[in-house]
């Protein structure tokens, strides 16, 4: 069985973890073992994107399909290394200007080639678009330009270590200019063109996405000849689809479920260190939760190591920080420790010495409902009282807008870059109007981005540390767990790249017949 076990600063985009290893060979035949090759490799997503326009969708199940039908300028390595894409060379000009050279062989699924006049564009979009703006809020697309046909310069508005980082995710993926022009942003999004190793081959709604292999892809070629992703939301139900021989990888394990799969002979369980952290969120527009006093009572009602324990147990610890463990800049927090009577203590300086009600909302998942059941129980000992509510994934979203949202969120954040910057500076901006955190500090907005400009990487985790400590000491969440990503996988299953950030790419993965 193989496993793999977190430990403390780890940060890796693991090595491909399988029950078998090596590549298909020609005619999707293993030569030693004379094994056949399934055609259709069968993944289970957590639900279904909404858009497959990589600059109109912050999904991570869309993410994984974009992975697959998309390029993007750099990518890392199944070691974590940032490296040449698209861009094959790059240099900075200057603090806030890099020259990318840009392959001569790569092509749109469409035939057309893929030039600067492409990858201008795409800038200009993630820019624009109300989705990726203010996650690209550094990037520059109007003073960005084209050298000649394969030479363009990205402009920042202002020095921003995780520039690169940045130019790996889902939102970077290249798009056609002239088709995105001819068809519009909602079109592009239903029948996408991009330059990556698969192309979309059929979408079902409700059902499935099926990816054909990009034979005339410019770099090394999908292992499989299809992939097959099933939106599967219910977490029991995809371990399910699993333990039945319905698909050869299920994504977003439950811990629940985890034991139960790591037991079969004919499945894996891999458990890899996370970029997520879960933990409540305070809205600070709402009232009560908007006095501090008020949130430090919270606080030091949350019995958060305990609450790890029985949600997560082996597959987490607690957490002490706003950023998880993986990032490198990373710091341990000096967080409040379990105390019912000064969380009593802290009410009644604040006014409330018979207590407060608050509202909450989590959106359905085993693990945070779980959660949410602990809580209020929790919370009844300082005199403290909340109903959570579970929601659907729509009136979720649309309870965080409601009113101003609850006072509290049960959620996660996850660094799908593994950058410090995603993990913590679009959350607390004081622009964020999300629902969840609602912050308006502008304290935190000056300690991020002090930190987001720094390109020497121990006085960028000096700043960093010193913003993670503000979060935590103003209660603008209080932290939980951090976790593993958990996969069950067939044991046919060969090159699967277990993400941290829950965004397995897909590419190199195959799985050999029964």
């Amino acid at each position: 069985m193989k496993r793999i076990v977190p430990f403390l600063l780890s940060l890796i985009m693991l090595l491909s973890l399988c029950a078998c290893g090596g590549k298909p060979v020609e005619g999707d035949q293993d030569v030693q073992g004379e094994r056949q090759i399934k055609e259709n490799l069968t993944v289970t997503l957590s639900g279904e994107p909404t858009t497959l326009n990589p600059h109109a969708v912050g999904q991570l199940n869309a993410y994984i399909v974009n992975y697959c039908i998309y390029d993007t300028l750099l990518k890392k390595d199944a070691d974590g290394n940032i490296v040449p894409n698209v861009a094959k060379e790059y240099e900075p000009i200057d603090d806030t200007h890099i020259r990318f050279h840009l392959r001569d062989d790569v092509m749109f699924s469409n035939g057309e080639k893929l030039t600067a006049e492409d990858v201008l564009y795409t800038i200009k979009c993630i820019t624009e678009s109300s989705t990726t703006k203010s996650t690209y809020s550094a990037f520059d697309g109007e003073n960005s330009y084209i050298e000649d046909e394969y030479m363009v310069v990205i402009a920042l508005k202002k020095p921003f270590a995780a520039v690169y980082d940045f130019l790996t995710h889902s939102y970077s993926s290249i798009v056609c200019k002239s088709y995105y022009e001819a068809v519009g942003k909602d079109e592009y999004g239903i029948n996408p063109v991009g330059s990556g190793p698969y192309t979309l081959g059929d979408w079902t709604s409700g059902s499935s996405i099926v990816l054909k292999r990009n034979d005339n892809y410019w770099g090394e070629k999908g292992a499989s000849a299809m992939i097959t992703l099933k939106f599967i939301s219910e977490q029991s139900n995809r371990a399910m689809e699993l333990e039945t021989g319905g698909t050869d990888i299920a994504l977003a394990i439950s811990t629940m479920d985890a034991s139960r799969i790591d037991s079969s002979d004919e499945l894996d369980l891999l458990k890899v260190p996370s970029y997520q952290v879960v933990f409540l969120a305070l809205n600070q527009t709402k009232d009560l939760t908007s006095d501090l006093l008020v949130r430090k009572a919270l606080a030091y009602a949350t019995d958060a190591a305990t609450i790890e324990k029985v949600v997560y147990g082996e597959f987490g610890s607690v957490a002490d920080s706003p950023m998880a463990q993986g990032v490198p800049e990373y710091s341990s927090c000096t967080t409040y420790e379990y105390n019912i009577e000064k969380a009593k203590e802290l009410l009644a300086e604040a006014g409330y010495p018979d207590g407060i009600t608050l509202t909450g909302r989590v959106q359905s998942n085993a693990d945070f409902e779980a959660i949410s059941a602990m809580i209020p129980n929790m919370w009844e000992k300082a005199g403290i009282n909340i109903e959570i509510n579970v929601y659907d994934k729509a009136t979720y979203s649309e309870k965080g807008k409601e009113n101003g949202g609850t006072n509290i969120t049960v959620t996660a954040q996850t660094a799908t870059t593994g950058n410090a910057y995603q993990a913590i500076g679009t959350l607390f901006a004081t622009t964020s109007t999300s629902g969840v955190v609602n912050n308006r500090d502008e304290m935190v907005d000056s300690l991020i981005s002090e930190a987001a400009k720094e390109y020497d990487f121990s006085a960028r985790k000096e700043k960093y540390a010193k913003a993670e400590q503000y979060i935590i000491d103003n209660v603008l969440i209080i932290p939980i767990a951090f976790t593993s990503q958990i996969y069950g996988v067939s044991k046919n299953v060969v090159d699967f790249d277990a993400s941290p950030a829950n965004i397995p790419i897909l590419t190199y993965t195959y799985a050999y017949e029964n």
